[in-house]
């Protein structure tokens, strides 16, 4: 299973760097975003960190959701959905390879945005850098999660357009929840109350991952 996962993220990653069609494009929306947002943010001191990180999230959600858009692009439009059904290749192993490169294609966005919030909004993300590492992983975990499965079912039935709407309302909870944990942390003084809004983003982020990898073999049938 460890060699078929990994093949499948080399090929999605190689395709990606090949045609560089997604992820340049994802770049650039997610830094614009963070450019408005910064200048829309004229609020007291006090206000800015909960907004600023409640904005950061929605960032990286719609910047990214272009790249999870094109997950099963290649299913897709090559008509290769029953070819991929045919491969030695449990669903799980799609489903995990697939969302692996979701999520490093939201930590690519992160990378970007987080220096540009710091920088534009005085946002102090470097307070506790092995805090936000975790809220950043579990959180990208989480809309993967559903990104990955809801990408699949559009792409079966032909309305991968749909995508954001189908997928903002479920990953509601994993952003509120990295939003405020991310906000507590960047507060001064904020003690330990960030990891209560960490514990619950790992448990919706644990819950999707298992509903993904379930219905996932679902999604693949006939």
């Amino acid at each position: 299973m460890t060699g078929n996962l990994w093949w499948l993220i080399h090929k999605d990653l190689i395709a990606e760097w090949r045609a560089r069609r997604v992820w340049p494009v994802m770049l650039v929306l997610g830094a614009v975003v963070s450019v408005l947002i910064s200048l829309q943010l004229d609020w007291l001191p006090h206000h800015k960190p909960r907004v600023a990180c409640s904005l950061f999230w929605l960032a990286v959600f719609f910047a990214g959701m272009l790249a999870v858009d094109r997950s099963f692009a290649a299913e897709r439009e090559e008509n290769c959905w029953e070819a991929l059904t045919l491969y030695p290749l449990s669903p799980t192993t799609i489903y995990f390879a697939k969302l692996i490169v979701n999520s490093l294609a939201l930590s690519a966005v992160q990378i970007v945005l987080i220096p540009l919030f710091g920088a534009l909004c005085d946002m102090p993300w470097l307070a506790s850098p092995a805090a936000l590492l975790l809220i950043v992983v579990c959180g990208n975990v989480g809309i993967a999660a559903v990104g990955t499965l809801v990408s699949a079912v559009a792409a079966r039935i032909g309305h991968d357009n749909l995508l954001v709407i189908l997928v903002l309302p479920l990953v509601v909870p994993v952003l509120v929840a990295a939003a405020e944990a991310s906000q507590i942390l960047v507060t001064v003084d904020s003690g330990d109350d960030w990891w209560h809004w960490f514990e619950l983003l790992a448990a919706f982020s644990v819950v999707y991952v298992t509903a993904g990898a379930v219905l996932m073999e679902f999604v693949l049938e006939e």
